[in-house]
């Protein structure tokens, strides 16, 4: 162990002084390295942030949702069934919703979303906004998604029920509008002119892969939409909404989902759905995709990289063997193993490989925080990528140092202390 200590000091000792007696050519030969280790690591570490993104936004809205929509999520489905088909289905109706409600035994709460396609102006005085996404919802939205009120509550039963002037706003929607306010519940603000009151303001949370964002919506009573604005098919997205009854799983409540919807919509046993059941881990599903393709660049570009950074290593470790002959035969004179030799440029090697990763590792984690700051996503360099990443740079330190560090190792000591 001693021994060991004493070849990696020497080692180290060396590999600075060829460093900094040669920093261009350094810098050179750890670029491809570095640049390799920064492409593998930093596109690991996004899919991680998107797929914790992901995951904390299923968690959030619950993973025991179910949507019944005109759209599929997806259009993975039967190849006799083309996007067409999908276009010609009717919308999902108000009185879907109530025959669900009546009959779906495995859903704890059943409420029904009203979407327009073009949302309207939310103003207070002087101040507007033209990004809110209302949604006019009917009792027991607030159960089935759980939302984090920050201030005030969300909209009660008989609120709801009976149509009342009354909203929930997103974190943005009041700071856009009440930027001097600490509190805006019970300020009157206007939709599209109509006055409605604020009763509750949802915590920022900032959007989502799912496509979810709290943040930039009003959230009025149906009956309230249904007195002033149009609920016109061609104008209106609609999705019923179910949340599974403990004891049930996803899977029962989306049988029995069909089966009641089919009957709701009178459909013959021939028939098939003209409506589409929802979750949202096929949202999750779809990202899929875009994660392999991603591993394909990450590998394509890192390996390129690398092979030109391996390259750049062994050509330092070829001019060092060149270089050190004479040292190389004095230590062989005095004793020195073969494996002693080996051992010290071997190391050397995978030195020089670390050093690049180092680098790579320390760009991935400035390039974690300034992304971190302009996505609102979490980016963290994990223990596991920077385990990942300094793997790969010992096995290519290994691989670029093997054969010079053989050569020095094999070498006549008398031949190379005549090199002199």
């Amino acid at each position: 162990m001693r021994k060991l200590f004493r070849v990696l000091s020497e080692t180290l000792k060396l590999t600075f002084q060829q460093l900094w007696l040669n920093k261009l050519r350094t810098f050179l030969s750890l670029f491809g390295i570095t640049v390799g280790i920064f492409s593998i690591i930093a596109i690991l570490t996004a899919v991680d942030a998107l797929k914790n993104n992901i995951n904390q936004s299923i968690n959030s809205l619950g993973d025991n949702i179910l949507f019944v929509n005109k759209w599929a999520w997806t259009f993975d489905g039967p190849s006799d069934y083309p996007w067409w088909k999908y276009f010609q289905r009717p919308g999902v109706k108000f009185e879907n919703y109530k025959y669900v409600q009546n009959k779906l035994k495995s859903a704890e709460y059943v409420t029904f979303e009203l979407n327009p396609h073009v949302n309207p102006e939310v103003s207070y005085k002087d101040k507007k906004t033209h990004k809110a996404q209302l949604s006019a919802v009917v009792d027991h939205y607030g159960q089935v998604f759980q939302l984090d009120i920050a201030q005030g509550r969300f909209l009660s039963s008989m609120e709801i029920n009976n149509g009342l002037s009354v909203c929930v706003i997103g974190g943005d929607i009041a700071d856009k509008l009440f930027k001097t306010i600490n509190n805006p519940v019970g300020i009157e603000i206007q939709i599209a002119g109509k006055p409605v009151t604020v009763v509750g303001i949802i915590a920022k949370k900032g959007q989502d892969l799912l496509g979810f964002n709290y943040d930039k919506s009003v959230i009025v009573p149906y009956s309230y939409y249904t007195k002033y604005f149009s609920t016109d098919d061609n104008a209106t997205d609609r999705t019923i909404e179910a949340r599974t009854r403990p004891g049930y799983t996803l899977a029962e409540m989306r049988n029995e989902l069909i089966g009641v919807m089919r009957s709701a919509r009178k459909l013959r046993p021939t028939q098939v759905d003209n409506f589409s059941i929802n979750q949202l881990d096929v949202i999750a599903k779809g990202f899929n995709g875009v994660f392999e393709s991603l591993g394909i660049v990450k590998w394509v570009i890192g390996l390129f990289s690398l092979i030109v950074g391996g390259f750049g290593i062994a050509n330092i470790m070829f001019v060092s063997v060149s270089e050190r002959k004479s040292i190389i035969g004095i230590k062989k004179a005095l004793g020195a193993t073969r494996s002693d030799v080996l051992l010290e440029f071997l190391l050397e090697a995978i030195f020089l490989c670390m050093m690049g990763a180092v680098v790579g590792l320390v760009l991935v984690y400035i390039l974690c925080h300034f992304a971190t700051e302009a996505s609102g996503m979490d980016f963290k360099l994990s223990t596991v990528n920077v385990a990942i990443a300094f793997t790969i740079s010992f096995i290519l330190g290994i691989l670029a140092g093997i054969i010079p560090a053989y050569l020095a190792a094999t070498m006549d000591p008398v031949e190379a202390i005549r090199s002199k």
